[in-house]
């Protein structure tokens, strides 16, 4: 859905921007006595998206740092494709039920209802990532999860109704594992702003922290050599009614990055993309205006080398 948004541009103004979340908390079916036994390791868990769904290579870990590695099998065409995955837990006494209210009310094309539908969702659910990929460049996304019950989803495919949803739970332990990783990059929001270096290594590993006080998520998406901010600022600011199409500057190719994060949490994002310029975009609905974040000046262009 966030890679739909950017391929159609031209409606920007007029529609709002995905988002994604949720879960309940109980640590499901496995004893905590038998769980602080394990003293795992660094866990790998191998996540799948078809643009509708997604499928886990186990449906369990154990609380402490684990690795997704995140890979999409839905084509990419003009109208969208690869796999938006986000992996999320309810905010205790919150109900699914609440949370698929919240997301119907982000999808809304009225911008006031898109606005509720993200405050709804801080207050309902604790977004964790993971990622936003395209068939042949997955990403590994390392975490440090508690203990309780997860759900995860893809909507890069943007349901009519309530998301198909992938329950993983994370176990108690009392000997989690700790991240190994290092980043090269870091990139903080700040209200609607990403601070970040201008220039990347093409491959390597950032780390994203939500430092603001709503939703977050962050795509690089590809754009021609020597695009400005300004540039892709006009480009928002001009009405539907006067857009011919998708703005010069975007450039077919593969994208990358995490997605919806809760303020407060980080992840780190391990990736590998061509080299060339991108733009970081979140596409999140503002909680006042309804107005996705990148059309108010969320985004920012980056050189990966």
């Amino acid at each position: 859905m966030h890679r739909t948004a950017v391929r159609t541009a031209l409606v920007l103004l007029s529609s709002t921007a995905l988002i994604a979340v949720a879960s309940p908390a109980l640590a499901g079916g496995h004893s905590s006595e038998q769980a602080d036994h394990h003293s795992p390791q660094q866990q790998v868990v191998t996540v799948t998206g078809n643009g509708s769904s997604v499928k886990l290579s186990t449906d369990h870990a154990y609380a402490g740092s684990i690795r997704f590695v995140v890979r999409s099998t839905n084509k990419v065409t003009d109208q969208g494709g690869g796999s938006d995955v986000t992996l999320f837990r309810l905010k205790h006494g919150k109900t699914l039920q609440q949370f698929n209210a919240a997301l119907q009310e982000e999808f809304s094309q009225t911008p006031a209802v898109a606005a509720k539908g993200t405050r709804d969702l801080v207050a309902t659910v604790i977004a964790r990532g993971l990622a936003d990929v395209v068939p042949r460049y997955p990403e590994t996304v390392t975490e440090t999860l508690a203990a309780g019950q997860y759900y995860a989803m893809d909507l890069s495919n943007p349901p009519s109704g309530p998301p198909a949803l992938t329950r993983f739970t994370v176990l108690p332990s009392r000997h989690p594992g700790e991240s190994d990783i290092r980043s090269q990059v870091s990139v903080t929001t700040v209200d609607e702003h990403f601070i970040a270096p201008r220039v990347w290594p093409h491959q390597g590993t950032y780390t994203f922290t939500n430092r603001a006080d709503t939703l977050h998520f962050m795509q690089l998406q590809p754009v021609k050599a020597g695009t400005t901010d300004a540039e892709i600022q006009k480009a928002f600011d001009t009405p539907p009614s006067q857009q011919t199409g998708p703005p010069p500057f975007f450039v077919q190719g593969p994208t990358g990055g995490n997605d919806v994060v809760s303020p407060g949490y980080s992840l780190q994002v391990t990736y590998k993309l061509p080299p060339g310029t991108y733009v970081l975009l979140c596409f999140v609905a503002d909680d006042q205006t309804g107005m996705p974040h990148a059309a108010m000046g969320m985004h920012k262009v980056v050189v990966l080398k």
